[in-house]
């Protein structure tokens, strides 16, 4: 027996904490896809971003186990992606300042 407000604040700090991460999962892979010189990883991140978003609204309404599925898969790629993406960057920020390898590896 839980109130309507509960639920609602419930619903709210998941979706709140999903679409969090999702930003900062997409803003440090555009950040490291930034660092190549070829514009072509760019172009097909945006253009994979720009399909996703339609293909699982689709999955979303037909086939809601699979875009669970889908979600979760999404949901560790992006957490794993944003922990490896901000050592890339750190790592990067050390060489850029002068560090060298001793700020990389930190």
């Amino acid at each position: 027996g839980a109130d309507q407000t509960s639920w609602a604040m419930a619903a709210a700090l998941m979706g709140g904490t999903l679409a969090a991460t999702s930003h900062v999962a997409k803003s440090t892979t555009r950040a490291a896809l930034n660092t190549s010189p070829e514009p072509f990883s760019n172009i097909a991140m945006s253009l994979l971003g720009d399909a996703a978003v339609p293909a699982l609204l689709w999955l979303s309404w037909t086939h809601p186990v699979w875009f669970f599925v889908a979600l979760a898969l999404a949901i560790v790629t992006a957490l794993t992606l944003t922990v490896l993406l901000f050592k890339f960057l750190r790592a990067l920020a050390g060489r850029v300042s002068g560090g060298g390898l001793a700020a990389a590896r930190g």
